[in-house]
């Protein structure tokens, strides 16, 4: 029944998919910039946010909960299927509360653009069939991957094909929703088989109760930082703001969520070894993500300071123009998101430091809803990217002081300080480049294989010449493919 794969093909799955999750919109992204253009973007960004509280309701802790749960009882039968099935059960009734709160919001309290408010009642009707908890508890990505992947290719298709003016924003609204509730409903037939139901008592119920509303403490501060900065900018600001917010946010996302896949992929098999106390291997793989986590950051951090100016413009027009500034400031949230992600999914929550978990991202939230209220009238979207980053910076430090006894901060620096160096390098060849070609897609395409060719190099001499456990890895990992292959 478990179809546990290796931490290197999980690896691959879910880049593979996290690539396409975030290509498809990056795809989108200039084509619905020209089309809907900001103002309707900014309605669409607005909606969406608000209907994600309620999906965020309907999820109550799950993903995390879920997760750790099922990674603990993967190889006794009965427990997996207990588990699973009393945990899906309080899953379907508060979703279906969430779904007529929602329904009940929208009619009371929405006045203008209800038929994109309406449209969204199936995105927070998705989150009643997500259950790729249960696939990610178990290491098998690769059942989540390739369904998902296909419906959005098919979603991407279906917004070239309907999607032509302003007028057709709630076509977009109504593609985008159900592309992801089928996403979801897709994978029920499949766990259903391959967790055969099982009868089970209230008490076994109840049992997930505490750890889902502890759970879900840290689920709404945590949302409260990462989407709570759009309904501000909606309130507080203009749409177009919204826009532009969102439109820089979905380029810094691109490699804040792959650098993310190391923390995903990696949680259920800390969740399995911190159950069978071996610290040992956490301590491994918590020192090889970092490491991971350096590489990549600090090459996507670098490099879009070098090209975020030029890109905007290309690729959004210029009226979004002011994303280019944005994303610059935004940047570290790609690295610092990271770092403290490796924290919380392969050491707090694996080892049920639920209360020390809850107070970081409380803390998160409160920082980032004062700075953004305070700023964003001042400053306006700038106020809002003041806040996510220090509200990120600050979390970051609680989490490495209150996990000091395992998570050493100098292990930490000893893996980021050389790619801060290697990627300070590139920085400048890029900003050279700058100066002798004007904007153009010629010039931002010599900027990517420049950087990404003096990145690489310099990253091969640190490794050859200074990483000798980093060489040894790699070496034996070839060596052991090479010796099954025989």
């Amino acid at each position: 029944m478990i179809n546990k794969q290796s931490i290197s093909k999980n690896f691959f799955f879910q880049y593979v998919y996290q690539l396409l999750v975030l290509v498809i919109p990056l795809v989108l992204a200039p084509y619905l910039s020209r089309t809907l253009r900001e103002t309707a973007l900014g309605i669409f960004s607005y909606a969406n946010s608000i209907a994600a509280y309620f999906v965020t309701l309907s999820m109550l802790g799950i993903a995390r909960h879920g997760q750790r749960i099922i990674s603990e009882n993967a190889n006794n039968n009965i427990k997996l299927r207990k588990a699973f099935w009393s945990l899906f059960v309080v899953h379907i009734i508060v979703s279906v509360i969430s779904i007529i709160l929602y329904s009940l919001f929208v009619a009371f309290f929405i006045k203008s653009d209800r038929v994109v408010f309406r449209m969204e009642i199936l995105y927070v009707a998705s989150a009643l069939f997500d259950i790729t908890w249960l696939f990610y508890g178990l290491e098998n990505f690769k059942s989540v991957v390739i369904k998902n992947a296909l419906i959005k290719i098919f979603e991407c298709a279906l917004v070239f094909i309907f999607v032509k003016s302003p007028n057709d924003l709630g076509i977009y609204t109504f593609i985008n929703a159900s592309a992801i509730l089928i996403g979801q409903a897709i994978m029920l037939p499949q766990a259903i088989k391959a967790v055969r139901p099982i009868r089970f008592n209230k008490d076994d119920a109840k049992e997930h109760i505490k750890p889902l509303l502890v759970f879900s403490i840290s689920v709404i501060a945590s949302f409260m930082y990462t989407v709570f900065d759009k309904t501000l900018l909606g309130i507080m600001s203009t749409k177009e703001s919204v826009a532009f917010y969102e439109y820089s946010n979905r380029i810094v996302s691109v490699p804040k969520t792959i650098i993310g896949v190391t923390g995903t992929v990696m949680f259920p098999r800390a969740c399995r070894l911190a159950a069978e106390g071996n610290i040992i291997g956490q301590r491994k793989y918590i020192k090889y993500s970092y490491f991971i986590t350096s590489f990549l950051g600090m090459a996507a951090l670098f490099g879009l300071m070098g090209i975020s100016d030029v890109f905007s413009v290309l690729y959004y027009g210029d009226s979004f123009r002011i994303c280019g500034k944005i994303i610059v400031y935004m940047a570290p949230l790609i690295y610092i998101v990271g770092a403290g992600d490796i924290i919380r999914t392969q050491y707090m929550i694996p080892n049920h430091m639920d209360k020390q978990f809850n107070i970081c991202i409380i803390f998160n939230a409160i920082i980032n809803l004062i700075l953004s209220a305070s700023l964003i009238p001042l400053i306006g979207v700038f106020g809002a990217v003041v806040g996510s980053v220090s509200a990120e910076i600050f979390g970051l430090i609680v989490q490495i002081v209150l996990c000091r006894k395992f998570v050493k901060i100098k292990e930490i620096l000893n893996e980021l300080i050389p790619f801060i160096l290697i990627g300070g390098v590139m920085l400048l060849c890029i900003k050279y480049i700058d100066n002798v070609i004007s904007i153009s897609l010629f010039g931002l395409i010599l900027k990517l294989l420049a950087g990404a060719f003096i990145y690489c190099t310099l990253t091969a001499v640190y490794i050859l010449g200074f990483r000798t456990d980093i060489k040894s890895a790699v070496i034996n990992k070839v060596y052991y493919k090479n010796r099954r292959g025989i």
